[in-house]
């Protein structure tokens, strides 16, 4: 495309490898730093964005995510200038975002709160750091290599205390999960952001959006003036306590919403057993990874400080495994970590046993869905591989391959189903892999040849020579 830059440019120390994709605050491509064997994303403001508003916007982003030391919120690794326009290097995430994985089925309560609980762990944070995200949405939740969600794209982020550079009563935002406030160019705080959360809630547990229309203004109307339709109305089988609590998410009033992301997922956890929850849980204490536990965490309404901290994020932790699925529920909160692998139908190891079955909710007798390798891990490039597992559907097309760096290479053409779910296919260890970390995967495919987040299982390997 007419503009790009070329694979092989060196844009500061990283070396430009691919296009990634383009907005209208960004152009982002992928990109390696050879000397420390890491590939990132590089996000440059648009030749055609000039003016000193733009560019004030796009550094904006950056001190915005700078400033922010969360598992579950986008690292910023640089920030300089190429070519006369400034540009930001961020994470690399291979999985893509949860706009392009949306599953297609609701999710059961248990299966979206692992998504839900850690982007509202990191907007609470952000919000007592003194930063409004102002356009959550699910194009701007990514999920890593482990498939955790991670909250990106601050570009209309607030910095609390410092001046606003959009015109008094400008819109900003995305129509489709815009808070009325937003809507009507009003003074925001951490609750529009919770509205926002709550639309990609409503989206997991019933696959559709509260608010439609034929065009924009429609849709701004919609979150005005229109009541959100109820979540049983489009999934029956959820327990009608979470209308309660969906009821109360998106209230036009933000007075009327939860008080954080912490007190609205523990309704949802509530509801989704069938019961209320009456608690007022305490505010989340944020500290910044690193930070001494007598840190001050600065509130929300704190003057924010505008330095450009460059360091990496620590890197993630990983959870044990939940126990058994009949107490999902009950250890959600301490296990969220692990789930979104549990999400895609992925084997635990070394305990199989204790998965469930895509799009099923969790109970005691749910089926297990599970995934091997003969040999197993490492896998050898150009080596014979067999693959085998079960919790596949039947009914649908389905195949199998290695997950690395956000590309799937494939083991075979394709994936027999047998009427039980189980699966086996022979094959050969793709060549064109990185040695290292990787995942062996089987997917359920849509008509256009394509997965999601419900329909995969995966299994973490690694890759040797």
């Amino acid at each position: 495309m007419e503009g790009e830059i070329p694979g092989g440019t060196k844009v500061g120390s990283y070396v430009i490898d691919s296009f990634l994709g383009r907005g209208g605050m960004g152009v982002v491509y992928r990109a390696f730093h050879p000397r420390l064997d890491r590939w990132a994303a590089i996000k440059l403001l648009p030749p055609f964005q000039t003016s000193t508003d733009a560019r004030e916007r796009f550094e904006r982003e950056a001190r915005a995510i700078a400033r922010l030391r969360h598992r579950h919120i986008l690292t910023v690794f640089d920030f300089g200038e190429f070519a006369g326009q400034p540009y930001m290097v961020v994470e690399y995430m291979p999985n893509g975002s949860l706009a392009e994985r949306m599953p297609k089925a609701p999710l059961a309560p248990a299966q979206a709160l692992t998504l839900l609980r850690p982007l509202g762990e990191a907007l609470d944070y952000a919000h007592q750091q003194g930063v409004l995200h102002r356009d959550v949405k699910p194009a701007n939740v990514f999920l890593d290599s482990e498939l955790q969600p991670v909250l990106a794209d601050f570009g209309l982020a607030r910095l609390v205390g410092e001046q606003s550079i959009t015109v008094s009563g400008m819109i900003s935002g995305t129509p489709t999960h815009i808070s009325p406030e937003q809507t009507m160019g009003k003074p925001l705080d951490a609750k529009s952001d919770l509205y926002s959360l709550a639309i990609i809630g409503f989206q997991l547990l019933t696959a559709k959006l509260p608010f439609t229309g034929e065009g924009m203004m429609d849709l701004l109307y919609a979150h005005v003036h229109s009541e959100a339709p109820s979540p049983t109305s489009f999934n029956p089988s959820l327990p009608v306590e979470i209308d309660v609590v969906m009821r109360r998410a998106l209230a036009k009033s933000p007075g009327e919403r939860f008080d954080s992301a912490a007190e609205m997922m523990g309704a949802l956890e509530a509801a989704a057993a069938g019961r209320v929850d009456e608690r007022r849980p305490p505010p989340p204490v944020a500290v910044a990874v690193g930070a001494p536990p007598e840190a001050p965490v600065p509130a929300l309404d704190a003057p924010a400080t505008p330095a450009l901290p460059l360091a990496e994020r620590t890197p993630r932790r990983r959870w044990p495994a939940v126990l058994a699925a009949a107490v999902l529920l009950v250890v959600a909160g301490a296990a969220y970590a692990y789930l979104p692998r549990q999400l895609l139908g992925g084997a635990p190891t070394p305990t199989p046993a204790a998965t469930q079955s895509p799009g099923t909710s969790p109970t005691a007798t749910a089926p297990t869905s599970a995934i091997r390798v003969e040999p197993p891990s490492p896998l050898r490039m150009g080596s014979p591989i067999t693959v085998s597992g079960k919790g596949l559907d039947p009914r649908q097309s389905a195949g199998a391959g290695v997950l690395q760096a956000g590309l799937v290479h494939r083991i075979s053409a394709g994936l027999s189903v047998q009427p039980d779910g189980s699966f086996t296919v022979d094959g050969t260890v793709p060549t064109d892999l990185t040695p290292g970390p990787a995942s062996v995967v089987a997917c359920n495919l849509d008509s256009s040849g394509k997965s999601d987040l419900s329909k995969c299982i995966q299994l973490t390997v690694s890759v040797v020579r």
